[in-house]
């Protein structure tokens, strides 16, 4: 072998031995990376979880907040209606006080007096023989009653309006009792949703802080991979490199061992004519290949002769 193809095999294997190293170190990255990949999906799963935890709360939040406030919204039109029959109660009240405070008497009892008075004076106007003085009297006193009767007739006008007016108060009473216990039931439905809101919450709160906890991990194990990943990729590219310069090197040296091949075959040959001229030369017996390789032998001495001869011309 010569000192190139030795000095190549050495560098050969110099290359191998670095070849494995490498891939060796190759093979360690892909089972970091392969684990740091497991770790940052796992912490995706988990913090993909959670947050669509975070969002189930959030829509449940959302429709208990969007119920409590539909509730409090018909609570404040029960209570406007509640405030609207006191308004009307307490109007009612003022116009009975009113009502009473204007009466006079019992209409009732005086109107069946007076009324009985009328007839003992008509009658005795009828059946008995008055002065004029008297007659006079008696017509005076018959045209008073009947104004007091025409007032008390007035004053039933108002007790009928008064016992009117209970009857409405007794009615728009019993509805604003109605409207007070809505108002009562409704906020009861209000207080479940709201609490119903104050325990979400703090369960919300401790998912969105698992979730961003996770995605922390997820973010340093992504860069731990971001990081195995080029770390491999280089080392990827040292082996190809390698690779090359392997291939390149085993290509020339079978190049060159196939040229020291043919160099020796040549020589070969070469000896094998020499020894077939010197024989022929010498008048021994040739073999019929012996023959055929003298006659390449001289042809080969006669181009020879020929290009020294046409170098010294020249």
């Amino acid at each position: 072998m010569t000192e190139a193809a030795e000095t190549t095999s050495e560098d050969i294997e110099f290359l191998r031995a670095k070849l494995r190293e490498l891939k060796t170190e190759a093979r360690d990255y892909l089972t970091e990376l392969r684990n740091n990949r497991d770790k940052m999906r796992e912490y995706k799963r988990i913090r993909d979880d959670y947050n669509k935890e975070v969002q189930n709360l959030i829509e449940s939040v959302k429709a208990e907040r969007q119920e409590r406030d539909r509730i409090n919204d018909e609570i404040q039109e029960w209570k406007d209606k509640r405030t609207a029959l006191h308004d009307q109660l307490k109007s009612l009240y003022d116009e009975i006080r009113e009502l009473r405070s204007n009466l006079v008497g019992s209409p009732s009892n005086d109107q069946r007096k007076m009324m009985r008075r009328v007839e003992e004076l008509e009658w005795k106007q009828q059946t008995e023989q008055l002065t004029i003085e008297e007659e006079r009297a008696l017509v005076e006193e018959v045209a008073e009653i009947e104004k007091k009767l025409v007032k008390i007739g007035q004053e039933k006008e108002k007790q009928d309006r008064i016992h009117e007016l209970r009857r409405l108060a007794r009615k728009l009473k019993g509805e604003a009792s109605d409207a007070h216990q809505k108002v009562l039931d409704l906020s009861e439905k209000s207080q479940v949703h709201h609490r119903e809101v104050v325990r979400i919450r703090p369960q919300l709160e401790e998912y969105k802080k698992a979730a961003d906890t996770a995605h922390q991990n997820f973010v340093e194990w992504l860069k731990k991979v971001k990081a195995g990943e080029e770390q491999l990729k280089e080392v990827r590219q040292q082996i190809d490199e390698i690779q090359s310069k392997i291939r390149k090197q085993s290509t020339d040296s079978r190049e060159a061992r196939r040229h020291e091949r043919r160099k020796k075959q040549r020589e070969s040959r070469r000896e094998k004519e020499d020894e077939a001229v010197d024989k022929l030369k010498a008048g021994k017996r040739l073999t019929f290949d012996e023959f055929i390789l003298a006659r390449r032998g001289l042809s080969d001495e006669l181009n020879k002769d020929e290009d020294e001869e046409s170098e010294e011309k020249s």
